[in-house]
């Protein structure tokens, strides 16, 4: 019953742009999933969720350390983002031929121009880095080598004080303050 339901809601996915009561455009989504819509992250998981059994089971997996954990893993997805992680070039390239022979199979295509990659062997599938030439991954700027930039944590430190001055300008009492912060 939820493949039935989920067919028909999506075929009533349409969009309406309208000035005051006109309507400027209405335009049916014809595929893909509708961005924006409360379903979509649980449709897109849902999607993944096969590929992503299929990587961990078939590829090695590579040790993430985090300040305080460490993590093995060959993949990371969120919402509509998937980043494949490999210690050699051949694991690399096996594990995108999987994912883009899966894409094809469920309908979806991956965006040569929103991917990157440091592996010379990948780069007809994704923009190649060299250098300190970055990337954006989860809204965060990565260079070649997946170290986050200093930029970005320049960019975070600024949003974090701009964020608490005009909290601090606020009437919340202490309890809700920490709260927004």
């Amino acid at each position: 019953w939820i493949g039935k339901f989920l067919k028909s809601t999506i075929k009533k996915w349409h969009i309406e742009i309208r000035s005051g009561s006109e309507m400027i455009l209405e335009k049916k989504i014809e595929r893909g999933i509708l961005q924006g819509d409360s379903l979509s992250p649980l449709l897109f998981v849902l999607c993944m969720d096969p590929l992503s059994r299929k990587l961990n089971s078939k590829y090695p997996k590579v040790g993430v350390q985090t300040d305080s954990q460490s993590f093995v893993t060959n993949h990371l997805l969120f919402i509509d983002d998937l980043k494949l992680l490999a210690e050699n070039e051949d694991n690399l390239k096996a594990m995108k031929e999987e994912t883009k022979n899966f894409f094809c199979a469920v309908g979806l295509e991956m965006n040569r121009e929103k991917s990157a990659t440091n592996c010379a062997g990948c780069q007809e599938d994704a923009v190649f880095l060299e250098g300190s030439q970055g990337y954006k991954y989860l809204g965060i700027t990565e260079d070649s080598s997946s170290a986050i930039k200093r930029e970005t944590f320049e960019k975070v430190k600024a949003e974090i004080i701009s964020r608490v001055d005009r909290l601090c300008m606020t009437k919340l009492n202490g309890v809700n303050m920490f709260r927004a912060i």
